[in-house]
């Protein structure tokens, strides 16, 4: 039975973190949290928080100042040349903040009334992280010690694309993802096939398929976090030597993040045939996952203006390209603070 397991949960901002002995909660991107990123600026508050509460990804070794490009593969980074400053894990994982894994699966299959987009990306809504939800979702240290102990390799269930727009990998990175180049997707392949030939044939086998492993979370066994972390930040680094940011939205710089997912993808796909024990399990997607003081202040600070959202949509009929990708995110960030306030309102 492994008895050195570590858990990184992954945030950028204040909430309500796992605690236990197996979970530790790391800040992505502290060296630069203070500046502008897709959700805006951090304020100094929250900055205190982070500070208090959490590791920052800016301690030895590190890539945190390039967060807004890799995203969470900035604490993925920092957790592989810092190793030991973990424990040394025989086991180590990712979640996030407001996503978990389900450990329970009689509840992931159970619940019925999944939406079409939670059937296709493998995860159920939830509301707030509180001690119900730990229960639904199985998150104890003998749930995890037990599902360590009979897996290598612990991920997110397959996504089926098929579900949502029919589009396969390569076209869901073209026209879901706000901000990318597809030109990048094909670079990243020909960067892995050129540099790590025995993954072309599972490459060429699954890519134009449906089915990837959702958002760059993992439980697995120590010589495999290196054998991947080898990959990735090989693959990455050759990425970001040919890719020019320069005309990329906020989001369209967070690239090397959405690549790394399909990174993942192509590590399992090759675990697989080399016939190790994987397990794939469903996710939470947690829409307010906030301590109860975080909720009030948001409540307080009010619902954003419909006419700051009308005025930033049409602002952007009359904008070139590049500055209309830009200007769309920032109104359709709007509008999702908007639902979500709503939301929040009715149910607190």
């Amino acid at each position: 039975m492994p008895n050195n397991i570590k858990i990184m949960i992954i945030t950028h901002r204040p909430a309500k973190l796992l605690i236990g002995k197996y979970y530790i909660n790391i800040h992505a991107g502290r060296a630069i949290a203070r500046e502008l990123s897709k959700d805006g600026k951090l304020s100094k508050d929250d900055y205190d928080w982070l500070i208090n509460n959490t590791i920052g990804d800016d301690i030895g070794d590190n890539i945190s100042a390039k967060n807004r490009y890799y995203s969470e593969c900035s604490a993925l980074y920092w957790s592989m040349k810092n190793y030991v400053k973990l424990g040394n894990p025989d086991y180590i994982g990712l979640m996030h903040y407001r996503r978990h894994f389900i450990f329970n699966e009689e509840y992931y299959d159970l619940k019925n009334n999944k939406s079409k987009w939670e059937k296709a990306l493998g995860y159920v809504r939830e509301n707030f992280i509180d001690n119900n939800y730990l229960i639904k979702t199985g998150l104890t240290e003998s749930n995890i010690e037990k599902y360590c102990n009979e897996y290598d390799l612990i991920v997110s269930k397959d996504s089926d694309l098929s579900l949502i727009h029919n589009r396969n990998l390569r076209e869901d990175y073209e026209k879901t993802i706000p901000g990318a180049n597809v030109k990048d997707f094909d670079l990243m392949i020909d960067i892995i096939k050129n540099k790590y030939p025995e993954y072309s044939e599972v490459i060429d086998k699954n890519i134009n398929g449906y089915k990837k492993s959702m958002y760059q979370m993992f439980i697995m066994k120590k010589f495999l976090f290196f054998e991947y972390c080898e990959l990735l930040f090989d693959i990455l680094n050759e990425a970001e030597k040919e890719i020019d940011f320069k005309n990329y939205t906020i989001n369209g710089k967070r690239s090397l993040g959405y690549l790394a997912e399909l990174i993942l993808s192509i590590y399992v796909w090759k675990k697989t045939e080399e016939n190790y024990r994987i397990k794939k399990l469903g996710v939470t997607l947690v829409d307010f996952p906030y301590e109860d003081n975080y909720i009030k202040t948001i409540l307080e600070k009010g619902c954003p203006k419909y006419s700051d959202y009308l005025k930033c949509k049409i602002s952007s009929l009359f904008m070139n390209k590049k500055d209309k990708r830009a200007k769309k995110e920032e109104y359709q960030g709007i509008r999702r603070k908007r639902r979500d306030y709503k939301k929040l309102k009715e149910l607190y």
